[in-house]
C-alpha cells in the first residue's frame, strides 16, 4: 500500500467537506447568492483536487498543465466569492450589470495568459521541478500578471468579505453569525496565497492554500448547514426596504448629511417633478417648492407649497439614516399630502360649533318659549304636544353637549396616558352629573371592580366612554326601577375586560349593524351619537368591544390594554357583536 505524503493528505482534506455542502445546498439553488456560492465551492475542489493530484506528477510537462488548472481555480474563486457576497446580500442587480460584466473579464484575460503562458511567459518563467517533502513541488520566478492577478483576486474576495460584514452590522442577530462565519471563512486561504505568492517561508515552492480551504469548508459547513444562512437571506430585507420606499404612496426624499438629495421615490418625482439630471446632488430646499423651510433634523413638520400651482399642506417625518457603527449619514423625509384631512377637520369643526353653540343657542330659546307657551293655555292636548315637542328639544340639545364632550376627549387624546384606580375612578364616573341626570329615582347602580385594580389609560377619554354607557344604560331602561352593573370581568398580564350591564329592553339591530360595518345608511344607522362614542372612545384607547343584547337587556364588554398601547387586540370584524339575541323594538 502506497502512503500519501501529508502535502497530498492536506490538499484533499477540505474536499469530502465541500462536497457535503455542495450537496446540502442542492434544495437552495435559486435563492439569493446560493448559485454562485456553488460556484465558489466547485473552483475550491478544482483548486484543491488539482493541486493534490500535481504533487504526485513528476512529468514536467503534465506538471506544468495541473499548475495552469490550479491558477485557473484561483482566478475564478476570487469574482465568484464576490458575486456570492453582492446577490446574498440583496445587490443582485449590481451582478447583473454591464460594469460587472467588465470585472469578471479580468480573471478570464488572467485564465488565458496562464495558459498561454508558454509562448509569453508573462505569469511566470523558469517553471522547474523543485521537490519537497516527497512531491512534485514546482519553482518559477513570478511574473508581473501573476502578481496583478492574485492582487485583484485578493481584491475581490476581500470585497465579498466587506459587503457580507455590512449586512452582519446593518441586519443585527438574524444573519449575524452565519454571515461572520462565511466572511471568515476567507481569511485563512487568503494568508496562505498571500504567503506563497510573496514566497514567505522556509519551502516557498509548497502552497498551503489548498490545506486552509479545510477551516473555509468547516465555517462554511457550519453556516449553511448548522444554521439558517439561507433560510433568512438579507436580501428578503434590503430588497424589501427598498421596495416599501419605491411602492409608498407618500413621497419619500432622501438627504445626505449635507441636506443634499441623494434618492427619491417615484411618488415623490410626481409630487414635486423630480427627475435624476437636475435633483440628484441639489439641496433640498432648491428643488422642493416649499414656502415653509425643510429642516431634515425636525423629526416632524408642516409644510405649504404649491407643485404645479395647486396649494398642498405635508406632515413631513424625518428618521436618521445610520451607517455602520450607528453614524448618521444622511436622513429620510417622508411626506404625508393632509390637505384634504385639514380641510375635512376645518369643516367639522365649523359643523359642530353649529351644533353646540348656534344650534344650541337657539335650542334653548325655543325651550323658553314652548314653557311661556305652556304657562298661558289650558287646552291638555295643546299641552301634551307642547311637552312632546320639549322632549325632543331636550334630546336635540343632549347630543350637542355629547359632541361638546367628545372634542374635548378627541382634543385630550394627543395627551399623555396616567396610572388610574379603577375603582375610584367609576366611584367618581358614578357622580358625573350626566349619570346623575340620566338615573332619576328610583335607580341602581352596582360597581364589582377589584379594589387592586390599576390601569394605565387616557383618563379623559376613559371617563366618557363608561359615562356614555352609564347614561345609555339608565335613559334607555324602561323597567321601573332602571339598574345598571358594572363588574370586572377578568385580567391578565395584558388586557382587562369591563362588562356594563343594564336591564333595559335592548338596542336595536339596525343600530348595532351601522356600528359594525363602521358605516351609516338610510337603514341602518344610530339614533344618536352614544354608541359611536362608546366606539370610537374604545378604539382610541386600543380596546375591543362586543354586545349581548335581548329584549331583557344589554352587556356590553369592554376589554381594553392595561398598559396604555393603542393596539387592538383583534380586528374591526371580531371587536363587534356578539349579540345572542336581537330586540324587535325600533
Amino acid at each position: 500500500m502506497i502512503e500519501a505524503p501529508w502535502p497530498v493528505i492536506g490538499s484533499v482534506l477540505p474536499v469530502p467537506g465541500a462536497l457535503y455542502v455542495l450537496y446540502a445546498l442542492r434544495r437552495h439553488r435559486g435563492k439569493p447568492g446560493v448559485d454562485w456560492f456553488i460556484v465558489t465551492l466547485v473552483t475550491v475542489v478544482v483548486w484543491c483536487l488539482g493541486y493534490a493530484v500535481s504533487l504526485l506528477v513528476f512529468d514536467p510537462l503534465w506538471r506544468l498543465r495541473l499548475e495552469m488548472l490550479t491558477w485557473s481555480a484561483t482566478m475564478g474563486s476570487g469574482i465568484s466569492f464576490l458575486a456570492f457576497g453582492l446577490d446574498y446580500t440583496g445587490r443582485g442587480a449590481m451582478v447583473r450589470s454591464s460594469w460587472f460584466a467588465l470585472l469578471v473579464s479580468i480573471p478570464l484575460a488572467a485564465i488565458g495568459l496562464i495558459w498561454t503562458n508558454p509562448a509569453h511567459q508573462y505569469v511566470w518563467s523558469d517553471f522547474r521541478l523543485d521537490p519537497v517533502f516527497g512531491v512534485a513541488t514546482v519553482s518559477y520566478e513570478f511574473g508581473a500578471a501573476a502578481y496583478l492577478a492574485v492582487l485583484i483576486g485578493t481584491a475581490f474576495v476581500t470585497a465579498g468579505m466587506l459587503v457580507l460584514f455590512e449586512a452582519v452590522i446593518s441586519y443585527g442577530p438574524l444573519f449575524r453569525r452565519e454571515a461572520l462565519a462565511v466572511a471568515l471563512s476567507a481569511v485563512a486561504p487568503g494568508i496562505a496565497l498571500l504567503a506563497w505568492i510573496t514566497e514567505i517561508g522556509p519551502y516557498p515552492q509548497l502552497n498551503l492554500t489548498p490545506l486552509m480551504f479545510l477551516p473555509h469548508v468547516a465555517l462554511d459547513a457550519y453556516a449553511f448547514i448548522g444554521g439558517d444562512m439561507f433560510e433568512f437571506s438579507p436580501a428578503t430585507r434590503r430588497l424589501a426596504q427598498r421596495r416599501a420606499i419605491q411602492d409608498l404612496d407618500d413621497p419619500v426624499v432622501v438627504t445626505n448629511r449635507d441636506e443634499r438629495i441623494v434618492e427619491f421615490n417615484p411618488a415623490a418625482a410626481a409630487a414635486f417633478d423630480l427627475d435624476d439630471d437636475t435633483t440628484l446632488g441639489s439641496t433640498i430646499d432648491r428643488r422642493l417648492p416649499a414656502e415653509t423651510t425643510i429642516d431634515p433634523r425636525r423629526s416632524e413638520q408642516e409644510i405649504a407649497c404649491r407643485p404645479g400651482g395647486e396649494y398642498v399642506e405635508y406632515a413631513v417625518s424625518s428618521s436618521d439614516l445610520a451607517g455602520p457603527g450607528n453614524a448618521r449619514v444622511g436622513y429620510v423625509l417622508v411626506f404625508r399630502d393632509v390637505t384634504e384631512r385639514r380641510r375635512r377637520k376645518q369643516r367639522l369643526t365649523v359643523m359642530n360649533r353649529v351644533l353646540r353653540h348656534n344650534l344650541r343657542n337657539d335650542l334653548n330659546v325655543v325651550t323658553g318659549y314652548i314653557d311661556l307657551a305652556i304657562d298661558g293655555i289650558d287646552d291638555e292636548d295643546a299641552i301634551d304636544h307642547l311637552q312632546r315637542a320639549q322632549t325632543d328639544v331636550q334630546s336635540l340639545l343632549d347630543i350637542g353637549e355629547k359632541a361638546r364632550d367628545f372634542e374635548r376627549v378627541v382634543d385630550a387624546l394627543d395627551g399623555p396616558t396616567t396610572r388610574i384606580d379603577v375603582a375610584t375612578q367609576f366611584e367618581s364616573i358614578a357622580t358625573h352629573e350626566r349619570v346623575v341626570a340620566a338615573r332619576g329615582e328610583p335607580s341602581e347602580l352596582e360597581l364589582s371592580i377589584p379594589a387592586d385594580l390599576e390601569l394605565t389609560t387616557v383618563e379623559p377619554v376613559f371617563t366618557l366612554l363608561f359615562v356614555t354607557l352609564l347614561e345609555n344604560g339608565f335613559e334607555h331602561s324602561r323597567e321601573r326601577v332602571p339598574r345598571v352593573r358594572i363588574e370586572c370581568k377578568g385580567t391578565d398580564a395584558s388586557r382587562v375586560s369591563i362588562a356594563v350591564q343594564d336591564n333595559g329592553s335592548g338596542i336595536p339591530a339596525a343600530e348595532l349593524a351601522a356600528i359594525e360595518d363602521g358605516d351609516e345608511t338610510p337603514l341602518t344607522h344610530a339614533s344618536g351619537l352614544g354608541l359611536w362614542i362608546v366606539q370610537w372612545c374604545t378604539t382610541a384607547l386600543g380596546g375591543d368591544l362586543s354586545f349581548e343584547t335581548g329584549t331583557e337587556g344589554t352587556t356590553v364588554t369592554v376589554s381594553l390594554p392595561q398598559d396604555g398601547s393603542n393596539e387592538p387586540a383583534s380586528t374591526p370584524d371580531e371587536t363587534v357583536d356578539e349579540r345572542t339575541e336581537q330586540a324587535d323594538t325600533p
